[in-house]
Order: structure tokens, then C-alpha cells, then sequence
């Protein structure tokens, strides 16, 4: 895949972005909220919002946060979002149009068939990742979990999760059909990955599978320890923090 050095530099700002936010301020981290929610944050936190070109800003919105890159928000249901994020990236990024090749895509990190005609107020956060890991995301993972969670009400703001996270950073997830065993292998080596990141391994396994699980088995629990890696998680101080893996 050939890139561009401007496209190249927006990717790694983007993910050093993405990684300050969800590891240091998760509580402001959101993917999708509401615009009055959205503006009611830029005064409380100190955040600027701003129109893009000609785009109505009922439609389209910067958020810029202290320290951090901008971010493009849509409207839910907004069919222009791809254009509009042509015009994000070249306003603020000098990249051109044609710099994006079809390896590429405009990616909602919240699912826009997560909402219905109840939730035109809200705005959905967008990124730009490759084609190849957005669409295995959405075939698989995503599909699976935004069906059960259509079934809940929709009440407030939706924080970036650790999917969203991964599908930022271009990391595959395994499928439904690898099993408990690959499941828990892959959350146990990419938890111990980005430990240098500031992650606790043990917390990040746990999160990271209680949401496979649920994706993939419709139920709320994280996966229990592997005995391949059992002793290893037990050497973490977090571990005591966590009783349900000593009770799998």
C-alpha cells in the first residue's frame, strides 16, 4: 500500500491522538453524543468548535481539544460525511483529495445503524482507517455486537470503547468462529503489547474480552485466564483487583 507523507503523518497524529485521549481522559473520550452535549463540553473543558468550509454546522463540526488533533463530527444520517472529511483533512492537514487512495475509508467509530429516527441530534466522531480492517470489523464484530445493543435505550453520550480503539490503530480482531482458546490468546499478547503504552495487561485482558464476549456469546463476563499465561497474569498486582478470574 503506498502512502503519502502527508497522509502518513495525519495517520500517526491521529493515533497518538486517539491513544492520549482514551488512555488519559476516558470520562471526555466520546464517539458519539449529542450537539448540545457536544458544546455544553467545549465550555466546560476548554474546547474550541468550529464550522468546516461551507458545510452547515447542523451538519458537520471540528472539535479541538487542549493538546490534542481535531476532530470531525457528523450529524447522524448525514450523507456528506466523506466529503466533509476531504475538507477536514485538507483544511487542516494540506492533504489533497487525491493523496487518499481506495485503500482507505471514512469510518463512523460508532456505528451509524446503532441509531434510529429518535437520534437525529446526534453527532458521530469519524476516523480514517483502511478498508481491509474496517470492513472485517463491520462483517463480523460490529454486526454482531450492535445487534444486542440496539435493543437498549440510547441515553446520553457513547464513549470510545476499546474496538474503536483497536480499529484506529489497524489492529484484526480474531473471528466468532477461532474459538476461546484464540480469544484469549489475542487479548493476552496485545494486552502485553501496549503495556509500554501505559496499560495495565490485566485490566486491558479483561476489558478486552468482556466485550468479545458479549459480541460473540451475548454474555457480560471476561473471558477466564488461559493456563498458558494463568501464572503470568497472577504475578500483576491488578490481578487481585479483579476476583472473577480467580473465580474461573
Amino acid at each position: 500500500m503506498t502512502i503519502s507523507a502527508n497522509v502518513r503523518r495525519f495517520l500517526e497524529l491521529q493515533q497518538k491522538s486517539v491513544l492520549e485521549d482514551f488512555r488519559d481522559r476516558m470520562g471526555t473520550c466520546l464517539i458519539a453524543t449529542t450537539r448540545e452535549r457536544l458544546q455544553r463540553h467545549s465550555t466546560e473543558y476548554n474546547w474550541s468548535i468550529e464550522g468546516i468550509g461551507r458545510i452547515s454546522p447542523i451538519s458537520a463540526l471540528v472539535v479541538t481539544k487542549e493538546n490534542l488533533e481535531p476532530e470531525l463530527w457528523v450529524r447522524n444520517g448525514y450523507r456528506g460525511y466523506r466529503q466533509a472529511f476531504r475538507r477536514f483533512l485538507n483544511k487542516y492537514y494540506e492533504i489533497e483529495p487525491t493523496s487518499l487512495s481506495a485503500d482507505w475509508q471514512v469510518d463512523h467509530l460508532h456505528p451509524s445503524s446503532r441509531f434510529t429516527r429518535e437520534h437525529t441530534t446526534y453527532f458521530i466522531r469519524l476516523a480514517l482507517v483502511t478498508r481491509r480492517i474496517n470492513s472485517s470489523y463491520g462483517a463480523g464484530f460490529e454486526r454482531l455486537l450492535y445487534e444486542c445493543e440496539r435493543q437498549r435505550d440510547l441515553n446520553g453520550g457513547i464513549h470510545m470503547d476499546w474496538m474503536a480503539f483497536l480499529k484506529i490503530r489497524g489492529v484484526p480482531l480474531p473471528s466468532k468462529t477461532a474459538g476461546l482458546t484464540s480469544w484469549q490468546l489475542w487479548a493476552w499478547n496485545f494486552a502485553k503489547s501496549i503495556a509500554s503504552e501505559g496499560f495495565d495487561t490485566v485490566f486491558t485482558y479483561v476489558e478486552l474480552t468482556t466485550i468479545l464476549n458479549l459480541a460473540y456469546t451475548d454474555t457480560w463476563r471476561s473471558f477466564p485466564l488461559h493456563q498458558s499465561f494463568k501464572a503470568e497474569a497472577q504475578s500483576f498486582d491488578s490481578y487481585a483487583c479483579i476476583p472473577q478470574l480467580s473465580e474461573a
